[in-house]
């Protein structure tokens, strides 16, 4: 990777400016290759050559120049201040657009036509006096201080640059300056077109490697124009070709030009999760997915010690079904993982409420140093320049102390991720032959071979497109890029120009497809070679076949949630069988009371209620006002362990209703006595042990005994009939105990009443029908216990079920 000109020409003592960073790399190389080991010249990009004329010549000013992050947030701070929201998108338009007047020279008193732009002048209005207050520059500020010392400053060379700015035109027409010309031979390029970009990227790829196979120490240039969208398909499509997908960022034979926010990184969100849970702890008030996140990253202190602990807890923290929880709910539980549970002990303690922003920087790192954060393994090469990375952009803040107040730890961990999130990082690498990089950064170089994929009509040319706060009139007068089809056009072409001279040999290609959507041709190039598309070659794995339709016998017929797993195994066999796996499913976290809490508090109120009174003559005893208190007394009881809100307040009137419906049919009943309300027992069947508890158990006039199961859905008889049993538990009862009927009590707004099977009705059917449950029971109990484990699910056993990814029955 070189650039395209002749040295000849330059000494040691010149300066030479050149578009962007991997145009200095590039000339530094050429150098080398042209000029041997001559004292290189000094070489600067665009605003490395502003910031080092200015420190030249003001070495001691007592203006501070501040950075692009810095600039960003003060930007950010003064539209705040004015009252507006403030987003990332809003704010890149924003900076955006100040850079534009600036580097064409557009006031902002010329800006006065529509709100917008009024609104606009007046944040950067703002910006500019607090600047001024503080005794600030930034880099749009550095030409004309420039430009006013101009007698003074050597004339430099200017490489790279297709169309000089006003700004940049004015300074150097001052200054001086000479070009170094490109060579420019080609006038043309080998065109492809394929049918998909899928089919266009493995084809670059493939051409790359058989290249770099046959000329290892040849530069091949892979020119993406859409590299941020396309980055990971070119990657995935690459390491399968190169067969390196877990090698080494900086060991591959190629290398992705393509930098990313640090606050993608893993490692960085961890460490952001991490400061962010640090500020919930003291308030006990913690997020449960931030919690689970940062338990099992694999960068905090002991994660490997700790690692199965630690996602039991999670497990823990998720069957709270909540989306916050409080610490001490999880407490009796955090001795499991005493490593964890002393980490969280040390950063529980609370910080100063307001401080400045080195203050929390300190904060921060010292909170990280007690966590042991990046300790407990050694970071791969990439993780190391992550974390060091992060370290020095975070800095940052020490700068913002300088023009901010005292602040909260949730405004300075903000402003610490919204730092972050504006330094690109790219791991460094070893130098690699194959370069996969963006149009704009490979203008102006030169490779031994070079493919510039994309070549559609959506790249060349650009569409018009124009500032959202500078006019269009403004705008096309100024000569802002993209806001006429002269510029466009002009821009295009230098843009064909450039590219179809990276090498003597140049491929240009464009896919008709990308994702299922069309795509055509930029008119500039002619595409008359096209391509099939091209047929992969897959070798299937070698199968075999496992019967799955039985497992080990059970070892222990002592099992839990017993009725769910009979109830399971007749509906699918494999179903029941996974109840031996141990898998635990959660309910996701909800706002108010979820079904399965609506359940448990109606069941704890009639609980309450039954346990007081225990025959119908007590209840009819009572008075309506006597019931009607006591019945509220005992929905208090039941909601006592819920927190106030209106949900609660809405499900205690919701309750009233529906027990005083209830009461209404319990008072009109046949007199009975209340034995026993959610009493647990143990039952056997066919050998199967397990607890099961019953809701309530009443003993009827004339002795016969019924077992009542609450129901808040809508509930039915119908399939107690059926060779599959829905809803097993009152069967299982009547099998296991001595009783005379049972029934369901359906509770809920819509309809309450009673739905059973009763002896005294009809006592040769109730015979005929606990024989035929116990058969089907048994029989299912015995097929559990010999692990009958086919997947063969009835017409609703898939519903809601969770196990689809282990039976794989829709596959």
């Amino acid at each position: 990777m070189w650039i395209n000109a002749q040295l000849n020409k330059i000494s040691k003592e010149d300066t030479i400016v050149l578009a962007n960073n991997r145009q200095v790399l590039a000339f530094k190389k050429t150098w080398h290759l042209q000029k041997g080991n001559c004292a290189l010249p000094k070489s600067l990009s665009w605003q490395q050559y502003l910031i080092q004329t200015w420190r030249t010549f003001a070495p001691n000013s007592s203006k501070r120049l501040i950075s692009n992050i810095e600039s960003r947030t003060l930007i950010a701070k003064s539209m705040r201040k004015l009252r507006q929201k403030t987003d990332n998108r809003l704010l890149n338009e924003v900076i955006k657009n100040n850079d534009y007047c600036h580097a064409h020279l557009i006031q902002y008193s010329q800006l006065s036509t529509s709100q917008n732009c009024d609104l606009f002048t007046a944040w950067l209005q703002d910006y500019q006096q607090t600047k001024l207050t503080h005794n600030l520059l930034d880099i749009n500020d550095l030409p004309a201080l420039i430009i006013a010392q101009h007698s003074t400053l050597p004339k430099p060379y200017l490489y790279g640059f297709k169309t000089l700015t006003p700004q940049q035109s004015l300074l150097f027409d001052t200054i001086g300056h000479q070009v170094l010309e490109t060579q420019q031979k080609n006038t043309q390029s080998n065109n492809k077109i394929f049918q998909t970009t899928d089919d266009e990227i493995l084809s670059a790829a493939q051409w790359a490697q058989a290249h770099h196979t046959r000329h290892p120490h040849h530069h091949i240039a892979i020119v993406c124009p859409t590299l941020s969208s396309q980055h990971h398909q070119i990657k995935s499509i690459f390491n399968q070709v190169f067969s390196d997908t877990l090698t080494e960022t900086g060991q591959k034979a190629y290398n992705i030009s393509l930098g990313l926010p640090l606050t993608d990184a893993p490692l960085i969100r961890h460490l952001l999760a991490l400061l962010e849970l640090c500020q919930q702890l003291p308030n006990n008030r913690i997020s449960t997915k931030l919690f689970n996140t940062v338990i099992t990253s694999p960068y905090l202190h002991h994660a490997q010690a700790e690692r199965s602990k630690r996602a039991l807890l999670v497990n823990r923290v998720l069957s709270f079904s909540q989306t916050h929880f409080k610490l001490t709910r999880l407490s009796p539980y955090l001795d499991t993982a005493p490593h964890l549970q002393a980490l969280l002990s040390d950063i529980t303690l609370s910080a100063p409420k307001q401080q400045t922003h080195d203050q929390w920087l300190i904060h921060f790192n010292t909170l990280m140093q007690n966590c042991g954060f990046a300790t407990d393994r050694t970071l791969s090469s990439t993780e190391y320049q992550l974390f060091n990375k992060t370290q020095n952009a975070s800095l940052g803040l020490n700068q913002l102390a300088q023009t901010h107040h005292k602040v909260s730890a949730t405004h300075a961990l903000l402003d610490l991720e919204n730092t972050l999130s504006q330094v690109i990082f790219q791991a460094q690498s070893a130098p690699t032959p194959i370069q996969i990089l963006g149009s704009l950064e490979a203008e102006g170089l030169i490779f031994e071979r070079a493919w510039v994929l994309g070549m559609s009509d959506d790249f060349l040319p650009m569409a018009l497109n124009s500032p959202t706060f500078i006019p269009h009139a403004i705008a096309q007068h100024h000569q802002i890029p993209h806001t006429s089809f002269t510029l466009i056009t002009k821009d295009a072409q230098n843009t064909l120009n450039n590219l179809i001279n990276l090498s003597s040999e140049v491929i240009c290609s464009y896919a008709k497809s990308h994702f299922n959507t069309e795509q055509r041709p930029s008119p500039l190039c002619q595409f008359t070679h096209e391509l099939p598309a091209l047929t992969r070659h897959h070798q299937a794995p070698a199968q075999h076949s496992l019967p799955d339709q039985h497992a080990r016998p059970l070892p222990d017929p002592h099992i839990h949630n017993g009725v769910n797993t009979l109830k399971d195994q007749m509906s699918c066999p494999f179903k029941g069988f996974a109840h031996r796996l141990n898998i635990q499913s959660f309910d996701p976290p909800h706002i108010g009371l979820d079904r399965r809490q609506q359940g448990k508090i109606i069941h704890t109120a009639l609980q309450y209620f039954y346990q007081q009174i225990t025959t119908q003559a007590a209840l009819l005893a009572l008075k309506p006002t006597e019931l009607d208190t006591l019945i509220q007394r005992k929905i208090t009881q039941a909601l006592a362990h819920y927190t106030v809100s209106a949900f609660r307040q809405n499900e205690q009137k919701r309750l009233l209703t529906i027990l005083h419906q209830f009461i209404r049919i319990d008072q009109q009943r046949d007199p009975f006595t209340v034995l026993a309300t959610e009493q647990q027992i143990t039952t056997n069947i066919a050998g199967l042990t397990f607890t099961t508890r019953l809701d309530r158990l009443d003993e009827t006039h004339n002795a016969d005994k019924i077992i009542f199961d609450y129901k808040i859905s809508n509930p039915t008889t119908s399939h107690w009939n059926a060779p599959v049993i829905k809803e097993p538990q009152l069967p299982i009862y009547a099998i296991s105990n001595p009783v005379q009927g049972i029934a369901f009590i359906q509770l809920n707004a819509d309809k309450v009443a009673i739905k059973g099977l009763f002896k005294a009705k009809d006592p040769q059917q109730w015979q005929q029908q606990t024989n035929a449950w116990k058969t089907t029971l048994e029989t299912t109990s015995k097929h559990f216990q010999h692990a009958h484990a086919a997947v063969l699910p009835n017409n609703t056993a898939c519903q809601y079920c969770p196990l689809t990814p282990l039976c794989r029955v829709k596959g």
